[in-house]
């Protein structure tokens, strides 16, 4: 008995430790979009960035499609979809930025790698588009709509019909559940949440807030920079900690070569630190109190990196490309 009851205990212990979370609805939330692929800052296109509404963790799996939603039901078909694989566990209020080219997932609180793509970038129309975020293993249908986390549309209103690759009905789940999605209108190609400050510790608020569409800055041409307000916390945003932000230096040109010039606005940065996608610190440069724009120069193979600016009580990313 004993030695059965051991058995038992192994075996619970085992399945225990590999369990994951269950996505609901409202557990993410759409923070930006590009649908413009000239002009953005850091040279990536088709680009869309999320926060997390709750803790996840390493082994965990979210997909992302821009099928439209039929009025009948179900997802429209001949589009993208994409599935990320969590490689890390991520607190709530992390944002994640996804880009199609290059097709990499990218926890923007310390630029690194948020794990695995598998699937196809998303490919989103200037003439507008929609994305779903749903639970892979629970794959939204037309008898069973729970699978879904959230959805943005970005072709103005929600459609009558997902007539075309552009158009999209909105799925009940999300019209019985306000708060849970968002419809930039009119239709535009590039738009984030514009860090609107939150007094409220509910992160219901904080959801609430980032679907209201008033809370969302827009521009028809030219991309923004993803995510524009950095990492959050799910109490208040990081911007009430730090004393700056990423638009206090800009780094060009970028894409560079590996020479370019991060163009500092008068902080006093104490050390700048470049790393790898993977995570790896290749170089630190002390920087002594300086408050001056820097030309470096470093020996980088082609991909993705991530320069970071550290002052005496703050720090902040951004990626860099090397052709």
């Amino acid at each position: 008995m004993t030695k059965k009851l051991l058995i038992i205990a192994l075996f619970t212990a085992f399945f225990t430790q590999i369990s994951y979370g269950q996505w609901s609805l409202g557990d993410i939330a759409f923070t930006g979009y590009q649908g413009d692929n000239g002009g953005n800052p850091d040279g990536s296109q088709d680009e869309f960035t999320f926060v997390l509404l709750r803790d996840v963790t390493a082994g965990e799996q979210i997909s992302f499609t821009e099928n439209g939603w039929l009025a009948a039901g179900g997802f429209r078909t001949g589009e993208n979809t994409c599935t990320l694989e969590f490689t890390m566990p991520l607190t709530c209020g992390t944002q994640v930025s996804i880009t199609a080219v290059p097709f990499a997932a990218i926890e923007d609180g310390n630029g690194m790698s948020a794990g695995t793509l598998t699937g196809s970038g998303l490919s989103l129309a200037t003439s507008g588009d929609q994305i779903f975020a749903y639970d892979p293993a629970n794959t939204p249908s037309s008898t069973d709509e729970s699978g879904f986390i959230a959805a943005i549309q970005m072709n103005g209103g929600w459609d009558a019909d997902a007539s075309s690759s552009t158009t999209s009905a909105q799925p009940a789940v999300f019209a019985s559940n306000p708060g849970t999605s968002v419809a930039i209108s009119p239709e535009v190609d590039n738009a984030v949440y514009n860090c609107t400050d939150l007094e409220d510790d509910d992160v219901a608020v904080l959801r609430a807030t980032i679907h209201d569409p008033a809370n969302w800055n827009t521009n028809n041409t030219t991309p923004f920079d993803q995510p524009a307000c950095g990492e959050m916390s799910c109490t208040t945003l990081s911007t009430d900690v730090f004393d700056f932000t990423g638009s206090d230096f800009s780094i060009y040109p970028n894409p560079s070569n590996g020479k370019f010039t991060i163009r500092n606005r008068g902080i006093a940065i104490q050390e700048i630190t470049i790393t790898d996608i993977n995570g790896r610190t290749l170089e630190v440069i002390e920087m002594s109190g300086s408050r001056s724009s820097q030309d470096l120069s470093l020996n980088l193979k082609t991909g993705i990196y991530f320069v970071t600016l550290t002052s005496d009580d703050a720090s902040t990313t951004k990626k860099l490309i090397i052709k």
